[in-house]
């Protein structure tokens, strides 16, 4: 190679040197920004394929003098996989701290965050473990449908197996605001008592207020059918709040009266964290 030809190509280099190196530049933030989770409110209802999500929460539950109030805890414990870009498969279970009457309040299920559908967890030390799946048929830019199955395994003593049809919905509103709701089916087949059935209609409304906070209320209605000619009705309400900390862990917490129509002194809170993977 001539030395001539050695100062052309240097010249030709350095001419497309800073271009080159401007490109990569402005495009990095774009990269990054491409690996992070979206935030709350653009979230779909089900994972990415190949995406795996560990929560683990805490919850306390309060219930009213008997004779004098009684506080109990529990954590809960939960998986879940996207098999494909729509259909999601998860397992929970929770650990009840204290003794027996601690363990009947089921203080895990307030560490279920933020999924108000729990049912025949049992008043074990260990929680009855569950089983999920859920598949979305609609994915919108402002509306998602999906269809969903969980079977409840009676590992409990004096529990029977649960099985739950639901159909969740989520209303994308702009990039601010996100509704989910619903109508959820359980059926509790208790071992020596009538079949349970029940309708849950929850609404929840969530404020991005940041790229990485959001907050908003909780509300729901549920119609229970014991099988003794009695039905009734319990009308939750709460709030819930989460902060997106890293791109992979998110932190939750909510607070929530599950039956505020028959007894306010009912009540429990939980916190808790995902992480991604």
């Amino acid at each position: 190679m001539t030395r001539q030809t050695r100062q052309t190509r240097r010249a030709l280099g350095s001419r497309f040197a800073l271009p080159a190196l401007a490109a990569f530049a402005a495009t990095c933030p774009f990269a990054l920004d491409a690996r992070a989770a979206p935030p709350w409110v653009d979230r779909a209802l089900t994972l990415p394929a190949g995406d795996f999500a560990f929560d683990f929460g805490l919850g306390v539950a309060h219930v009213p003098p008997q004779p004098r109030d009684e506080i109990a805890a529990g954590v809960n414990a939960e998986m879940a996989v996207g098999l494909t870009s729509r259909v999601e498969l998860g397992v929970r279970t929770g650990v009840r701290f204290g003794d027996g009457f601690d363990h009947a309040m089921q203080p895990d299920a307030y560490g279920r965050l933020f999924d108000r559908q729990t049912f025949d967890e049992g008043g074990d030390t260990v929680a009855n473990p569950e089983v999920r799946v859920r598949g979305a048929i609609v994915r919108g830019p402002i509306a998602e449908v999906a269809l969903e199955g969980r079977v409840v395994l009676p590992f409990a003593d004096n529990t029977g197996a649960g099985l739950m049809f639901g159909v969740p919905l989520a209303f994308h509103l702009g990039d601010r605001v996100r509704l989910d709701t619903g109508a959820f089916v359980p059926i509790q087949f208790a071992p020596r008592d009538p079949t349970i059935f029940s309708v849950s209609l929850p609404l929840d409304v969530w404020i991005q207020c940041s790229g990485r906070f959001w907050l908003g209320p909780m509300a729901g209605i549920e119609l229970i059918d014991t099988g003794r000619s009695t039905r009734t009705t319990d009308v939750s309400l709460g709030f819930g709040l989460g902060y997106q900390i890293t791109h992979a862990i998110d932190f939750k917490a909510r607070f929530l009266f599950p039956d505020l129509n028959d007894d306010s002194r009912y009540f429990g809170f939980g916190a808790g964290v995902q992480f991604r993977i």
